[in-house]
């Protein structure tokens, strides 16, 4: 069977996503959004079945044929076989067992592809079979009854019909019906109890210009008070602080946990007690949202080039063993900054700058240059070491971030160059080694990439 092509947004159009919070207009309707949540799950532990069951065949007799782990030939397979251990299949749209299909097709490619070393990130384990109690309730439409009403408070899905949205569709209903967008799928899914459509689609990309085509910012994220700072191009400091309610809603938390854990678990208090943590999970991950979008947004419709660092956050949650720096990090959201200004960037014709991750921005003097290498993660002010001017540590990265312009290597810059100390080409005077500067000015290794302070094993000291 040939491999079907993918596809392919056409020149001059974009994909993009618009997610809906929707709620039943129909008594039946909660019961068929059940049915399809459980038809997708059913499809794809029956499809996993079959390729552990082949996995373990093969193990016995290498002669036995293997089962391509192909969206097509499992859902060709499952079509074959579902009179038999599904006879009820009809009470469903049959996208929902194509949506559990394709999801454990990913599943096995990412096992795959992690355990070959050709994917990024944390390795990923072998799928495993789906529990109602375990697995977020979803499914996905490409074909089908898919539309949006005329009336702007409507959104329609196979075979569960009219869903009525809680805010108004016009931004894309009028793209649709102006030829400006064309909509390729629905995921219907159940977030903190509540139905959400998310609606992919292509659309038409309008010509834009940002306020200042030739302005250029460097955005500094942290976890404490200033969530985020940012350098323009005029040499001013705005300093964006955390949104207030996240420390609140945090505290509500731990008191709704206290209420759940205390109840009986399936009584009706354990569910009214769920019901409200669910609720203030819902708010604190909205509002977390909204100030990602608002800062990017921002940032994107404003400035040309956006200077960003790159923050291994995984890391930054191993790193330190205090549970509230791990919680502070995940609250702060800081690894969705740069993925979300990556996508607006490109929409509105901007470019995003991402600096070395051992670009030394806290570290490095944007005045003059110098370089201090014992700085701690508590020092928010500091002495510079040449000027003797004090510092402070999240404007300077920002300072920095801004007129960062690649790696610089050492060997190929002149002894008098303007190099700065960390990959800048900035107008600055050339720093050499600063006492206790773990890299050796004489190096010829990239400026950003840091070297150990060690001396090699089996070696004589210094």
């Amino acid at each position: 069977m040939g491999v079907r092509p993918m596809f392919e947004v056409p020149d001059g159009w974009v994909a993009r996503g618009f997610v809906f919070e929707v709620e039943t207009t129909r008594l039946e309707q909660p019961a068929q959004v059940a049915q399809a949540f459980g038809a997708r799950r059913y499809a794809y532990n029956w499809a996993l079945g079959q390729v552990k069951a082949n996995l373990d065949a093969r193990g016995i007799d290498p002669t036995v044929p293997s089962l391509a782990w192909s969206f097509y030939e499992l859902r060709n397979a499952w079509n074959r076989a579902k009179h038999e251990v599904a006879p009820w299949w009809r009470c469903t749209s049959k996208e929902a067992y194509a949506s559990g299909i394709a999801d454990l097709v990913a599943g096995l490619h990412n096992w795959s592809d992690a355990k070959a070393g050709r994917r990024k990130g944390a390795r990923v384990g072998f799928p495993r079979f789906k529990a109602r109690h375990r697995d977020r309730g979803r499914v996905r439409f490409t074909t089908g009854a898919m539309r949006l009403e005329p009336d702007r408070r409507h959104l329609t899905v196979p075979v569960i019909g009219k869903l009525r949205s809680k805010e108004n569709t016009r931004r894309l209903e009028r793209l649709v019906v102006n030829g400006r967008a064309r909509i390729l799928s629905m995921t219907l899914s159940q977030r903190g109890g509540r139905l959400v459509v998310a609606v992919q689609a292509i659309v038409a990309q309008q010509p834009r210009h940002q306020a200042e085509p030739d302005g250029r910012c460097g955005v500094d994220l942290g976890i404490g008070p200033e969530w985020a700072v940012i350098a323009h191009h005029d040499d001013t400091i705005e300093r964006v602080a955390h949104p207030a309610p996240w420390k609140e809603v945090h505290q509500q938390q731990r008191r709704l946990a206290r209420q759940v854990s205390r109840r009986t678990v399936g009584s009706r208090a354990y569910c009214h007690a769920k019901a409200k943590r669910a609720a203030l999970d819902r708010r604190a991950a909205n509002l977390r949202r909204e100030a990602i979008h608002v800062l990017t947004t921002r940032l994107a419709r404003r400035y040309c080039t956006v200077v960003v660092e790159d923050l291994d956050v995984a890391a930054m949650q191993r790193s330190m063993g205090r549970r509230a720096f791990h919680r502070t990090v995940s609250q702060a959201g800081i690894g969705r900054i740069r993925p979300t200004l990556a996508y607006k960037c490109s929409t509105v014709g901007g470019r995003l700058v991402v600096a070395d991750r051992w670009f030394g921005s806290s570290k490095s003097h944007h005045g003059c240059g110098s370089y201090r290498a014992d700085l701690k993660l508590g020092d928010r002010l500091w002495s510079c070491p040449r000027c003797e001017r004090l510092v402070d540590r999240n404007a300077n990265a920002a300072l920095n971030l801004r007129d960062w312009t690649g790696p610089v290597d050492i060997g190929k810059a002149d002894a008098d160059g303007d190099v700065q100390r960390g990959g800048v080409a900035a107008p600055v005077p050339h720093v050499a080694a600063q006492a206790g500067d773990p890299r050796r000015a004489g190096s010829r290794r990239g400026v950003g990439v840091r070297g150990s302070a060690r001396p090699p094993r089996g070696g004589g000291g210094l």
